[in-house]
């Protein structure tokens, strides 16, 4: 992806990154039709996607939603590379799915793991953090529970009490393990 332009965080559940129709097909080996300057910043269904989102096309019985959809790149298979449809640009790729599924770590990188515990935590009594935890805002954590190294907790998560979390595990914001 070494050619996929970047920018910064964006708002509203968008990908980090912004990719061009250029790097899509080389990324997944695919041929382009269109513009090759076509950039997206986020995946969505063909039915609900805009001029800034990469979707895909692999079976016919989704041609309706091909024709009408407002995607800006879409993956599409080769039986299908012909298909009318308004979009910017096409990448025809054997199994767009599988492509589809190959870029979502370009578009959405995993942000780097903080160590630390955040001043709003929670920490029961009797219990116990490993090495390098990252326990952010509001975190609530029960008496007698025992927390593994390099466990990231995040916002607003509860973990009851004597609950065990081995290493290198992840608990998105507002989980609750009892």
């Amino acid at each position: 992806m070494a050619d996929a332009s970047t920018r910064g965080p964006s708002t509203g559940g968008e990908g980090a990154r912004a990719l061009t129709a250029s790097a899509i097909a080389a990324a997944v080996g695919g041929t382009l039709r269109g513009d090759p300057d076509a950039a997206i910043t986020g995946v969505a269904p063909l039915d609900r996607a805009s001029s800034h989102h990469l979707t895909f096309l692999a079976s016919a019985k989704y041609a309706p939603l091909f024709a009408a959809t407002g995607a800006g790149v879409v993956l599409v298979a080769p039986e299908l590379a012909e298909l009318n449809g308004p979009v910017r640009a096409r990448v025809v790729v054997d199994k767009p799915q599988d492509a589809m599924l190959s870029l979502l770590a370009a578009l959405y990188p995993v942000l780097p793991r903080q160590p630390g515990i955040h001043p709003t935590a929670v920490i029961g009594r009797g219990s116990s953090l490993g090495e390098d935890v990252s326990i952010g805002p509001s975190v609530v954590i029960g008496a007698n529970a025992r927390i593994g190294a390099r466990v990231q907790l995040d916002a607003h998560a509860v973990i009851g009490d004597g609950v065990v979390i081995g290493d290198d595990c992840h608990v998105y914001p507002h989980a609750t393990l009892y």
